[in-house]
């Protein structure tokens, strides 16, 4: 396999939707345990599988418990540049960021994404056969509640990608976008066309998506796992269930 040698975790977020959780006034979302590490480092595990070697962390909030806890990287088998973003509008704007230091392709995967998968190769895989411009992890989710809180995502036979939607208020598909990206760095292309959301006033990374996929170059891979994106407390409960039952079985 073709390896990818950079990526990209946005981590810059408050994690307002976890307000339940006292825990997240002390630390970011992304550092907040399950089980025995934080959920950034299940990300960190992903990218090096993958072929990672350079890895650029997008801080904000509590920055420095980051830094404290990953330093440059090199206990965990990465090299880390930190790049502040001190007022979060969104995943695509986080990402921008990056547009002046990666000129080749690269992965992003979210700070608040768990995904618990022998191998998410087929993403890479795809990203070079179907000379797309970014492929994205999706997974079928049989929770109809959970696709309206989240995304649902339309592909072709052939894997390409025809819509994605952000929390939809009628589900057209049982395929839901994960937080698991490899891109092309004509990606910031699209990212420089993509409007601040008129609920949220943010840049969307699926605006930047759906402007990819009317281009016919943005593609979805099956991740042949599970897959949590981290917004609630039931959601971090979830996971620790989810983790505690593979140790078990």
């Amino acid at each position: 396999m073709k390896k990818v040698r950079i990526g990209v975790i946005p981590a810059a977020g408050i994690g307002r939707r976890m307000t339940d959780l006292p825990l997240t006034r002390i630390l970011p979302k992304p550092l907040l345990p399950i089980l025995h590490k934080p959920i950034i480092e299940y990300g960190i595990n992903n990218m090096k599988r993958i072929g990672v070697e350079n890895l650029y962390l997008i801080v904000g909030f509590k920055k420095e418990l980051f830094k404290e806890y990953l330093g440059d990287g090199s206990d965990f088998g990465v090299h880390i540049e930190y790049i502040l973003q001190p007022n979060p509008s969104g995943i695509a704007a986080a990402v921008e960021l990056t547009q002046d230091l990666i000129n080749e392709p690269f992965a992003i995967i979210l700070g608040d994404d768990l995904t618990l998968a022998k191998s998410i190769d087929n993403l890479v895989n795809d990203f070079w056969a179907k000379h797309a411009k970014i492929v994205e992890g999706v997974v079928f989710e049989k929770d109809i509640e959970k696709l309206k809180r989240t995304c649902c995502v339309n592909l072709n036979e052939n894997g390409e990608m025809l819509e994605i939607i952000e929390k939809p208020n009628i589900v057209t598909s049982q395929l839901r976008g994960c937080g698991v990206y490899i891109c092309d760095p004509m990606l910031y292309d699209f990212i420089s066309k993509t409007p601040y959301s008129a609920t949220r006033g943010e840049r969307e990374i699926t605006d930047t998506i759906n402007l990819m996929a009317q281009e016919r170059c943005a593609y979805g891979s099956l991740i042949d796992g599970k897959n949590i994106n981290i917004n609630k407390f039931s959601d971090l409960i979830d996971a620790m269930q989810l983790l505690l039952a593979q140790q078990q079985s």
